[in-house]
């Protein structure tokens, strides 16, 4: 399957440096299920929802969004990636798997990283019945804070990359987003 996401990109970064497409920031800050023992790769089934999610706290869109000033001549840019199409996805849009969980829709929308990292790490670490080592899954879904018929997803298997597409106010993910938000770019 393809997924995107959103990044700050550097064209000349080498793998495993800042800017570039497959890079893991360590550690991770300000995601909703962050843990500091494991990697989490936020990513959307569709463009304008990775454009939307990573934008969608500003009112009026404009060119500047785009600059990324902490790795100097990054811009944020639409990454392409797969992931394989067997991924285990837990889906908590799934009503019986909030009540097997017991988790109630506003525990998985809500700005609260102590909650949300907690039901994160329950997830991620839950065992394949019959095989204690094993993991169930790979990877969840829940809906958008900003638009809740965009599904939104944290994997902990890295994608693989397939293509980087810079952004700008013009970009049909970028348009597609601030309309479906309401947005103003200017």
């Amino acid at each position: 399957m393809l997924v995107y996401r959103v990044f700050p990109f550097l064209d000349t970064a080498e793998p495993g440096e800042p800017g570039h497409p497959i890079y893991e920031h360590r550690p991770q800050r300000g995601g909703r299920i962050d843990h500091p023992d494991y990697y989490v790769w936020y990513v959307s089934r569709n463009a304008e929802a990775a454009c939307g999610e990573v934008f969608g706290n500003l009112s009026t869109w404009d060119d500047s969004m785009f600059e990324f000033p902490l790795i100097p001549g990054a811009r944020r840019a639409l990454g392409t990636f797969a992931l394989p199409d067997t991924l285990r996805i837990l889906d908590l849009d799934d009503p019986a798997q909030l009540v097997r969980l017991d988790l109630r829709p506003t525990q998985v929308v809500a700005r609260n990283a102590p909650v949300t990292r907690a039901w994160g790490h329950r997830i991620w670490d839950e065992r394949t019945p019959g095989d204690p080592g094993e993991r169930q899954w790979d990877a969840v879904q829940w809906w958008s804070y900003h638009r809740p018929i965009w599904n939104v997803m944290a994997s902990w298997q890295r994608p693989e990359f397939r293509d980087v597409t810079p952004l700008d106010t013009e970009h049909p993910a970028i348009v597609d987003a601030a309309s479906a938000l309401s947005r103003i770019i200017a």
